[in-house]
Parts: C-alpha cells; sequence; structure tokens
C-alpha cells in the first residue's frame, strides 16, 4: 500500500492487526456511496492505536478510489482563534480534495494553507474551476469575520460540495473533543467557545458526506456526543487487540526494533499489554538499562521500569490522565477513590461503600460529582447504574496508580507490587504451557518468525552456509541484504484475500523470496499444499509485480515424493533443515 497521509506510526510496516476494524470501516465507508453509513464515533482511551488506525483508513481510502474522497482533520491541543481555525480546516479539505481529484497527494501537504487565492489558483490549474465559488464565498465570510456564519460555512463545504457534484465523502476528525476547548471567540484566547462542536448537530445527519469522529478521553467525548449531539453518532468501542494480532504485533516490534524475544516471551507480553498496542510498543522502545526481552526475569524488569520509573514511557502517559483531572478535583479525595477502586476493580462499587469505608466528609450529591470528574478523565469507570463504579479494567494502570500513590494515603510496601507482578508472570507462565500443545497457529508464527530474523540478519553474510541447507536453488541464486522481510497480507481493499508466510523484497535484478512455512509435529508437506502455494506465488506476482523471484518452502517434517515432485518441476526450493530455526 502506497502511504498519501502521512501516518504518524512511523514506518509503516509498524502497522499490525486491526483486521476486523478495518473491514468493518471498509465497508461502512462504501456505504457512502449508497448514502446507508450514519455518522461514527470511535470510542477509546489514549494510546490504543485510533489515530494510527484512522491514518491507515484514509490512505486505504485513497488507494482504493472507488468514489469516497476521505478527508482527514485531527484537532490538537492549545489554544485557537475560530477564525483562523475555520480557515486552515477548509483550506485543509479543499487541498485533500484537490489531491485526490487530481491523483497528486502532495497537495495534502501543500504549504500555502492560509491562502484562499493560492487555492483559487490551484483549483484554476487543476481544471477543478467549480471549487472557486466555494472558495470565494468561504474568503468573504473569512473577511467578515462572524464566526457563526463563517462555522457554518466552513463545517458544511464537505456536504455541500458532495451534494452539488453529486460526490460522495468521508470526513475523520481526530481529537473531536477538543472542538469545546480549545476554540475560543477572540484572538487573545480569554473566550472559549465550549459548545463549537454542537454545530454538527445537522451537519452529521447527511449521509452524503458522513463523519468518523475519535478522541483520547472516553469520557469528555460522550458527554460532548451525548449532551449537545445526541443520536447523531453511533458509538464503536475500539477495544485491545485480540491475542494473534498481538502476538503477530510482538514479532514484528522484535525485528524491526532488533530486540530478541522467543516464543514464551512473547506470549507474556501478549498478556501482560492485555492486547493494548502502546504497552508493547513502549517495551520496545523502553529506556530501561540493560534491556532485554528473552528472558522472563529481563521482561520483567522491562515491565517493572516502564510502569513504576519516572522515564518509563506508560507510567508518564497515565500520570498526564490522573494530573489533568485531578487538578480539576479535590486530590486527596480523589486518590482515595481511586485506590479503592483500584484495589477492589474485579467487582462494582456503590457511592454508599465509598463513602463508609474512606470517611470523605462528603454529602452523596457531592461525591457524585467527583465521581462524574473522574469517569470523564478515564481513570475510573461507571458500572451498571449511576449508582455504582468500578476501576479500570487495565492491570497496568492499577500497578501505575499504586505505586505513585498508595504510600501517600496508606501504609505500604514497594515489594508488594512486585510480587504481584512475580504472581501474574507465573500465572502467565502456566497458561503458556498448558496452551502449549494447542497453539499450533502460534507456534507456526514463532517458526516464521526465526526464519524471517535468519533472513534479515543473517543469511546474506553466511550465504554458501544458508545454501547449503537450501535444496533445488537456481545457478545465479544468493541470499542478499533484503529491502523488507515480513509476512505478506493483501491490503483489505483487494478484492482477494492472500496470506504469504514469508516475502522477502530484493533489490532490481535479484530473487525476491516468496516462503511457506509448515511447523507441524507429523504430517509431511503435500502435493495439494504444493500447488495451493503455487496459486498464492502467482496472485501475490500480481498484486506486487514481482519480475524475479523464487518460491521456497520450510516444512519441519519433511516432504512427499509428489510434493518434492511438484516443487521440482515448478522451480521451487525446499528444507527441512532445522538449522533455519536458529536464533543466532
Amino acid at each position: 500500500m502506497k502511504t498519501y497521509l502521512k501516518e504518524k506510526i512511523g514506518n509503516p510496516d509498524l502497522f499490525t492487526g486491526r483486521k476486523k476494524e478495518l473491514a468493518w470501516f471498509l465497508k461502512w465507508i462504501d456505504n457512502i456511496k449508497r448514502e446507508l453509513s450514519k455518522s461514527m464515533a470511535i470510542i477509546s482511551r489514549r494510546k490504543t492505536g485510533k489515530t494510527a488506525f484512522l491514518q491507515r483508513l484514509y490512505n486505504l481510502t485513497f488507494e482504493k478510489n472507488e468514489g469516497v474522497i476521505p478527508f482527514y482533520y485531527e484537532l490538537g491541543e492549545g489554544s485557537k482563534w475560530a477564525v483562523e481555525f475555520c480557515k486552515h480546516f477548509f483550506l485543509t479539505f479543499i487541498y485533500q480534495y484537490i489531491a485526490f481529484k487530481t491523483r497528486k497527494p502532495e497537495y495534502i501537504y501543500y504549504l500555502r494553507k492560509s491562502d484562499f487565492n493560492a487555492a483559487v489558483n490551484v483549483a484554476r490549474e487543476e481544471n477543478l474551476e467549480y471549487l472557486i465559488d466555494l472558495i470565494k464565498e468561504v474568503e468573504l465570510s473569512f473577511q467578515e469575520k462572524n464566526i457563526e456564519i463563517l462555522w457554518s460555512s466552513v463545517r458544511e463545504a464537505p456536504t455541500h460540495l458532495a451534494a452539488r457534484q453529486n460526490e460522495s465523502i468521508v470526513q475523520i476528525i481526530d481529537e473531536f473533543q477538543f472542538l469545546n476547548s480549545e476554540i475560543y471567540r477572540d484572538e487573545a484566547a480569554t473566550n472559549c467557545i465550549k459548545d463549537f462542536a454542537a454545530g454538527y448537530m445537522r451537519t452529521a445527519e447527511y449521509k452524503n458526506a458522513p463523519l468518523i469522529v475519535s478522541g483520547s478521553w472516553v469520557g469528555w467525548l460522550r458527554q460532548d456526543l451525548m449532551m449537545m449531539l445526541p443520536g447523531r453518532f453511533t458509538e464503536y468501542d475500539f477495544g485491545n487487540m485480540p491475542m494473534d494480532e498481538t502476538i503477530e504485533m510482538v514479532f514484528k516490534y522484535s525485528q524491526m526494533y532488533e530486540i530478541p524475544v522467543t516464543e514464551e516471551t512473547a506470549v507474556m507480553i501478549a498478556e501482560l499489554s492485555e492486547g493494548n498496542p502502546f504497552y508493547v510498543g513502549s517495551l520496545f522502545t523502553s529506556m530501561c538499562p540493560d534491556m532485554e526481552l528473552q528472558t522472563v526475569d529481563g521482561l520483567l524488569s522491562a515491565f517493572e521500569f516502564e510502569t513504576r520509573h519516572k522515564t518509563g514511557n506508560i507510567r508518564k502517559t497515565w500520570m498526564e490522565y490522573v494530573h489533568s483531572v485531578f487538578a480539576r478535583v479535590n486530590e486527596r479525595n480523589a486518590k482515595k477513590i481511586v485506590l479503592y477502586l483500584c484495589k477492589n476493580r474485579n467487582r462494582q462499587v456503590t457511592r454508599k461503600e465509598l463513602l463508609e469505608k474512606l470517611d470523605l466528609g462528603m454529602t452523596d450529591y457531592e461525591l457524585e460529582k467527583k465521581l462524574h470528574a473522574l469517569v470523564k478523565g478515564d481513570i475510573i469507570e461507571e458500572g451498571d447504574s449511576n449508582f455504582e463504579y468500578q476501576g479500570v479494567g487495565d492491570n497496568v494502570f492499577d500497578k501505575v496508580f499504586r505505586s505513585v500513590y498508595q504510600k501517600e494515603i496508606e501504609a505500604f510496601d514497594d515489594k508488594e507490587i512486585r510480587n504481584e507482578y512475580k504472581a501474574l508472570f507465573d500465572e502467565y507462565r502456566q497458561k503458556y504451557r498448558q496452551l502449549l500443545g494447542r497453539m499450533n497457529r502460534m507456534k507456526g508464527a514463532y517458526a516464521e518468525f526465526l526464519i524471517i530474523n535468519r533472513l534479515r540478519f543473517h543469511a546474506f553474510r553466511d550465504n554458501d552456509g544458508f545454501k547449503a541447507m537450501t535444496e533445488n536453488l537456481p545457478e545465479d541464486f544468493r541470499f542478499i541484504d533484503y529491502e523488507s522481510v515480513w509476512t505478506y497480507r493483501s491490503s483489505p481493499i483487494e478484492k482477494r484475500d492472500l496470506l504469504i508466510d514469508i516475502y522477502a523484497r530484493a533489490k532490481e535484478g535479484e530473487y525476491a523470496i516468496i516462503g511457506e512455512v509448515k511447523y507441524r509435529d507429523t504430517q509431511k508437506f503435500s502435493e495439494a499444499e504444493a500447488e495451493e502455494f503455487l496459486k498464492k506465488i502467482e496472485l501475490l506476482k500480481e498484486l506486487e509485480s514481482v519480475p524475479k523471484y523464487l518460491g521456497v518452502v520450510f516444512s519441519l517434517t519433511g516432504f512427499t515424493r509428489e510434493a518434492l515432485d511438484f516443487l521440482k518441476a515448478h522451480g521451487m526450493a525446499w528444507t527441512s533443515d532445522e538449522r533455519w530455526l536458529g536464533e543466532g
């Protein structure tokens, strides 16, 4: 997939999983063409990968180029004068629209986003003259500085343009909650417009340019949607990733950051992170001294550093949440409440219990207001009723909060949390051993990961040795320093679903490697599997225009005679040499 909008994740190959979410939203976007899709709100805490997902969704829609024009805008923290914000919002939309229509992604980053005349000239140069009246109309509102008229013109521009041109547009607005906290009526930023987002009350209902909005503060975003935009958005719960995708992410980050893991520690990282991509990424980018993730002790040290040390990224991120909320409420009682809910996070707690157990010195009404503020800040959760509350269902937050605040509130020994970590690790290790015999796909994924590492770091340095481990190689074949090596999945926008265990992309004139890995206890690689692999190779050639390639099969248990005859007849190589799985 080509990247049009630069993705914050960095290297696009770091994006992992989210197959269910991508499939759902790509179908939702496709339905915009039939005006069937209602505006959506993605609900999830910070650092769960929403921005990476939304930017990837933009790029996939841009690349698909099948009648839905994507518009992406990220609101940031920091005061903004409404007039200047409206101009930037509108011209960003105009240039992204031009980029899509002309297939020139450089317009996405066009630098003159403060100049209406420049936009008019670009529209004229690209034979999109119908944009000129719209641009001049908004420019007139801008000159008059009437915020209500200007915001209405800007906000409704995508809907009106889509209607006028009989087109479909998807509007993706990230950090939507900042519309009500960062936009000011005056240039000096003294008069915040606290209901700025309410303007979408009518706009969000149109099906020719529906919105996807997201926000990192779940309680805050939900309150804005409920109070100002009731019934206008359908909520989509953007949860953590499933176990198989998380393990794939661990293997991928291990390769990209060149920090080895074992099959066991990969599973334990997936369990510890509970499928949260931020936690996984933080472990691989940790500043923990003597960082290593190949042993349980090494993983424990890294995890403790990230959640308990002042420079740990996980701890710093959670404490941003906590400090932002405590700055607005009575800290002492708030800390006592959150700590109590953390210690009882496996059940719902009533306000009555909190008043009785914690000696808070406040009325039930005062407690309710404080609890609502803590919910809005995402450091506690509402229960099944307005009378019940619960700690965040996240074992990492529990450890972070208690390590920072528990000593301040009650007698507490630091060893308590370390012992809890060890107990967690023992539990995950036992679970891993119980599942080991049944986790064939995971074991296969680990074998793929090991072979990928051999291809990426070792094979080209010992060309003769690795050629000796592999049968039926062409005479002119050599292992090289490949441009990229990883599992290949066809883009979600492709009509055909394709999964290749290993694809080593080669420089011009060299052999790319298309690999199949079978890591099982008894069954040999069969002729039917060889035939199926050949079909996958042909499809990959078509999708990626691979000029020169070699199909290679690794089968731990060997090959049937018929399979070897087929591989030889079709110029494919094979191996069952376990040295390919070496970790050195």
